[in-house]
């Protein structure tokens, strides 16, 4: 179905362009360029494709079935090192996320996020290895989703410092910051098309606004991209693409009061600008300051320039 849609665009794409480039040009007037239009209309069709392949994984699976039996691709630590050869790129992934949440190695500085690393520490930490480089083809999502329900469901009993990392294969090509980032949006416009849960009424669905925050499976979440291509800002550099999710409770325990927001986030931006060699991002704000927006914590440039989020609205 898909290739004959793609052929038809490509035809209709020429015809059109033939007829505008008939026309009587006049001054001022710029061709029309066929194969970005044919580009346009090939990209809106495998979205839409994407779309409605995703929409056929949305199931709502029981908590309680969940936690009677786990879904394949849910690691703790003790299981990836058990589960994956020493020289399998989830197990070198795995090794090289650790050392430097740990900060073992020559010359490693403490890790910012001392929460993080005190939460692998403990083994409150879980981990999903994906099928390829790209996290937003519909094979990982279909991964992730079921994952990702069967971890929040599961993460209060873990501790107060649980997260998810969720490691992409390495790339056989050089990646931008930007085409890695993009993928991470397409990450989370592929889990609001299988969540089995509407979007939670008490949250706002704009993600520009200063209350958005992104939901699965009912759960608030703070999901961050880290990729090999950050090299100023080392703290979201990793051996491979990585996404980092944190359930929002954890960070509201953590900052439920006004001393223990100043104290904990006077720590990590002390540490931020001795890790980094650039300054800390300013978009690194407070949920919910007016004029600011979670959205544009999730994905940091190389530089400190705000990276937008390509969707207003993921379920749009």
């Amino acid at each position: 179905m898909i290739t004959t849609l793609l052929l038809v665009a490509f035809v209709a794409g020429i015809f059109v362009g033939l007829l505008r480039s008939n026309r009587i040009q006049k001054p001022g007037y710029e061709p029309v360029n066929i194969l970005e239009g044919v580009s346009r209309i090939i990209t809106r069709i495998r979205q839409a494709s994407t779309t409605t392949e995703l929409e056929k994984s949305r199931t709502i699976v029981p908590a309680e079935d969940i936690r009677r039996q786990g879904y394949h691709g849910l690691f703790t630590r003790e299981e990836v090192v058990s589960h994956f050869e020493p020289s399998s790129w989830q197990r070198l992934a795995f090794e090289d996320f650790k050392a430097k949440v740990l900060a073992r190695g020559s010359n490693l500085k403490t890790f910012p996020c001392i929460y993080a690393t005190m939460g692998f520490r403990s083994g409150e930490h879980r981990y999903v290895f994906l099928q390829s480089d790209d996290p937003s083809e519909p094979q990982n999502i279909r991964l992730v989703g079921p994952a990702l329900q069967e971890y929040l469901a599961i993460a209060r009993s873990l501790g107060s410092n649980t997260s998810l990392a969720i490691f992409a294969a390495p790339s056989t090509r050089p990646i931008s910051i930007e085409e890695h980032n993009s993928k991470f949006w397409g990450v989370l416009r592929g889990l609001r098309i299988v969540d089995p849960s509407p979007w939670p009424a008490a949250i706002p669905s704009k993600t520009e606004s200063s209350e958005w925050t992104f939901c699965y499976a009912n759960e608030p979440i703070f999901p961050v991209m880290l990729t090999p291509s950050h090299g100023k800002r080392y703290s979201r550099q990793m051996s491979v693409p990585v996404i980092a999710i944190q359930p929002k409770w954890v960070l509201d325990q953590l900052l439920n009061t006004k001393e223990n927001r100043d104290a904990a986030t006077g720590k990590v931006r002390k540490l931020l600008a001795e890790y980094d060699s650039i300054d800390v991002s300013p978009d690194l704000t407070g949920y919910g300051v007016p004029g600011t927006s979670e959205s544009r914590q999730l994905c940091l440039a190389d530089e400190n320039q705000t990276v937008l989020c390509p969707y207003q609205d993921f379920d749009r």
